[in-house]
């Protein structure tokens, strides 16, 4: 198996690279009128605590998900195209989990569900949800499948409370959990 080493060079360049995207995001969004709040990056306790929450509700429904798919398909559970060897500084990691989680979700959550509300929200979750699910393809069946629950989950989170907040605390916590896991 092939193994993809997460250096803190990685990291950091995951940081600026995905920091500097957002940025130009942001203000491109900014000239066509949208706000942050729009993206529904407005803080809150509330919001905090909510995405505590919402990360148990995810790695239950993860978990579900992954055991049914391996009990169907066996091999699902063995195909990894590469495994992860952490080598980055701990502070390195972080900060790209965190940033990672902030990107990923102002851009599939904030920018798509949005974008897409005047269609619904069957069209504009479901296309958040196979955005999601594409761009985690590179980690496996198994990874890639039980992704799609947390698509589902997250959009319609989002598109009830629009607010950010709830899905980027769950994403860097399932996300800190995995560089936890992985080892070092």
């Amino acid at each position: 198996m092939h193994e993809l080493e997460l250096t803190t060079g990685r990291a950091l360049r995951g940081v600026i690279v995905e920091a500097a995207l957002l940025v130009i995001v942001l203000m491109i969004l900014k000239l066509r009128g949208w706000s942050v709040r729009r993206l529904g990056l407005w803080f809150s306790t509330k919001g905090l605590i909510s995405g505590v929450l919402l990360f148990v509700a995810y790695i239950l429904l993860y978990w579900t998900t992954a055991f049914v798919v391996a009990s169907l398909y066996p091999s699902a559970a063995t195909m990894r195209p590469f495994r992860f060897v952490v080598t980055s500084a701990p502070t390195a990691m972080i900060a790209f989990i965190v940033v990672n989680s902030f990107f990923e979700e102002t851009i599939v959550s904030g920018y798509v569900i949005t974008a897409l509300s005047p269609q619904g929200a069957g069209l504009a979750i479901t296309a958040s949800t196979l955005l999601r699910f594409l761009y985690h393809l590179y980690q496996g069946p198994l990874a890639a499948i039980s992704i799609l629950p947390l698509g589902l989950l997250f959009g319609a989170v989002f598109w009830r409370w629009r607010n950010l907040w709830p899905l980027i605390v769950a994403h860097t916590i399932a996300n800190l959990i995995a560089f936890l896991l992985v080892g070092r």
